[in-house]
């Protein structure tokens, strides 16, 4: 390719193949989209008749559904004023034309009273009813709809009865329902000039068609395929195979039938199949004049093949160049377009996310993409950050347009470092996105042994300092003989620091449960007004040592009882106590306020110690966590019960936050009332956002 000035055999050979490779791929790009638009087409078509059907079924569903109102109105007025039946049965009939006749029948299913529109009905024409289907069905309390039946005078009738109150003396009132009112219906819906709808009954015999000859005719379609499947209850149409048929003058029919399931009947519309499909063959005359233009194109095509060649050598030295870069990486490098479409990934990008770049080449990556290729999940997380468990907010990285953040993904398990920056073309715009893709899944697995170290080594611990504990009870007892002053306070002090290193043990222990999603949360009924006097009275004497004022201010509102984890809660509610009496000053004050807020309980706790330092206040829930300012007056504590009550208050639906000044600081939590806002299972705690990247 190093000579561009002339050609040679080879090139011209090289053209004949581009050129015949044009006619090809013409070809096939037309077929590829004549036939589906011509089968769209025809979807197009069936759509529009189908559309018409349901349109006769919902008018039809609403007709049947108008009179029945009307008659179970009637026969609840009946249930009311019976003594008024002639008068409400008259203004049934005036103001319902479509029911030619009104029968009231008793509790033993004999017509007692009827009323015909245009007849005379007298006591010889009652009859009893009382082993008919009818009967059967009201005096059950249903509606009953009968089959089609004929009039004396070629009309389509059914019969609806509804149930009234036995009370009454009467069972059920039941209509007679002309369709011929219905036939202006189906006249008006149609999909072209020559289209029809109509409804064919349960034996397949026509009960309203715009030609009412086929009705009073009794017309019997139940030989076509389409309507023997809408009366069995499944929808068709003619493009099935077997399932045409045509006019009697020979022309094919387009026809979509539905099922009426209220009735057992079947809604159908058919049109002539040249008419419903006219726009199918005006397109194939589109396609062959299209087909003659693109072959044209075919000769400029051969006439840039040269330029093409030269450009598509610099691309593959760029390209070249690029991976070998990328493939020397340590992390991973992935970039796509605005439109999702991966355009580069990494050899270290694969590798993390478990996925090969020729498998997602020029697919565009949507957010439930997962669902059909669930090898993809992790790569939807990370371009959708928020498909993903858990994802931080982006922090801008300083001195450059780039941000960063932590975001998990799901399948595979990875906690990934993501630096995010835009890729600009040459007018400044934005063209795609660069992610540059840490995995920490390292430095979780480590901290994860990490907790389970702990996990175990204070598993290990609790058995031995129980023993030491009961050894030392023991011995302060008496039980081993007279122990003199000094053994005594030895012994005490003894006591009193592995009592401090048993509730060490627990805290860590109970730590590791919380971050495993293993805590183990019993809920049941509690009296929360009643618990919260109760823990706070048990700290009465550990303040009054302190000269402290503790108060729990008076509750006011009355509180049903909450479900919650008692003991847990309870650890929660302590922990938060024991840090206020800890560092509350002697002489200090603390509060404990229960109130109601909308749908929560809230408890405030609040106490006049140092306060938590400002720089400090975004790691107070976190693990081993303890203010600067009172790490010299207060040696003692593990750092861990404010992580603790902040997760049991979260695992309990609340939420718990804090507010801290110079010389005072109330921790605030909050429990649901309603058992419903409580969540349905334990999970473990996610980890906290980085802040060094």
């Amino acid at each position: 390719m190093k000579n561009f000035s002339g050609f040679s055999s080879a090139k011209l050979y090289q053209l004949l193949f581009l050129g015949v490779a044009a006619v090809l791929t013409i070809v096939s790009a037309n077929m590829a989209w004549l036939f589906p638009t011509r089968s769209e087409l025809e979807a197009q078509a069936y759509l529009l008749h189908r559309s018409a059907a349901d349109n006769v079924r919902n008018q039809l569903f609403l007709f049947l559904s108008r009179y029945e109102k009307s008659l179970e109105d009637g026969a609840d007025v009946i249930g009311q004023f019976k003594e008024k039946k002639e008068d409400i049965i008259s203004r049934l009939l005036k103001e319902n034309q479509p029911l030619e006749s009104l029968t009231l029948l008793d509790n033993n299913g004999s017509e007692i009273f009827k009323r015909h529109r245009f007849l005379l009905v007298s006591e010889t024409d009652l009859k009893n009813r009382a082993e008919e289907r009818v009967f059967a069905v009201t005096r059950e309390g249903g509606i009953y709809r009968g089959p089609v039946e004929i009039s004396g005078i070629s009309e389509p009738i059914i019969t609806i009865a509804v149930p009234i109150n036995t009370k009454t003396g009467f069972s059920a009132m039941v209509a007679e329902i002309n369709l011929k009112f219905f036939l202006d219906v189906v006249r008006t819906i149609t999909v072209s000039k020559e289209s029809a709808a109509y409804v064919v009954d349960e034996n397949g015999y026509i009960v309203a068609h715009p030609d009412s000859s086929l009705v009073f005719g009794r017309a019997n379609v139940i030989d076509r395929k389409i309507v023997a499947e809408a009366l069995a209850g499944r929808e068709a149409d003619t493009r099935a195979a077997g399932f045409g048929y045509k006019y009697k003058n020979g022309d094919d029919v387009f026809g979509v039938a539905l099922s009426f399931d209220l009735m057992g009947w079947a809604i159908v519309v058919e049109d002539p199949s040249n008419i419903a499909l006219a726009a199918s063959t005006r397109i194939s005359i589109v396609a062959i004049i299209s087909f003659t233009l693109e072959i044209l194109l075919v000769i400029l095509l051969i006439w840039n093949y040269i330029n093409l060649i030269k450009v598509a050598s610099l691309f593959f030295q760029e390209k070249s160049q690029r991976e070998a870069i990328l493939n020397s990486l340590y992390d991973g490098v992935l970039e796509y377009d605005e439109n999702f479409n991966v355009r580069l990934l990494n050899p270290k990008a694969e590798e993390i996310l478990g996925i090969k770049f020729s498998n997602i080449e020029k697919t565009p990556i949507t957010p439930d993409i997962a669902q059909a290729r669930p090898e993809l999940k992790a790569l939807a997380e990370l371009m959708y950050p928020s498909l993903a468990p858990y994802a931080s907010s982006a922090k801008q990285l300083p001195g450059s347009n780039a941000k960063a953040m932590e975001i998990h993904t799901s399948r595979p398990e990875l906690k990934l470092f993501v630096t995010l920056t835009q890729v600009l073309d040459e007018r400044g715009n934005v063209r795609g996105f660069l992610k540059i893709i840490h995995d920490a899944s390292r430095e979780q697995l480590i901290s994860k042994l990490k907790s389970e170290f702990v996990s175990i080594a204070a598993h290990q611990l609790r058995t031995p300092l129980s023993a030491i504990k009961w050894t030392l009870k023991f011995m302060l007892d008496g039980d081993a003989g007279t122990l003199s002053t000094s053994q005594l306070e030895y012994l005490e002090k003894g006591y009193m620091i592995n009592e401090r290193m048993i509730h060490l043990v627990n805290d860590l222990l109970n730590a590791a449960r919380i971050e495993e999603g293993r805590f183990g949360y019993e809920f049941k009924e509690l009296d929360l007004a009643a618990f919260v006097k109760e823990t706070a009275a048990n700290y009465d004497s550990a303040a009054k040592s302190k000269a402290i004022d503790l108060r729990l201010e008076e509750i006011k509102d009355n509180f049903q009882p909450i479900f919650a984890d008692k003991e847990k809660l309870s650890l929660a509610l302590t922990n938060i106590l024991d840090n206020a009496i800890k560092y509350t000053p002697k002489g200090g004050k603390i509060n404990v306020v229960l109130s109601k807020k909308n749908e929560f309980a809230e408890i405030t706790v609040s106490d006049n110690g140092p306060g938590i330092p400002e720089n400090e206040k975004r790691m107070v829930f976190s693990k081993f966590f303890r203010a600067s300012n009172v790490l010299r007056t207060e040696t003692e504590g593990s750092g861990l019960g404010l992580f603790i009550a902040y997760n049991i208050i979260k695992r309990h639906g609340g939420d718990i936050a804090f507010d801290s000044k110079d010389g005072a600081t109330s921790f605030i939590f909050t429990i649901p009332l309603r058992r419903e806002n409580i969540p349905s299972e334990e999970s473990p705690t996610l980890k906290e956002f980085l802040e060094t990247i």
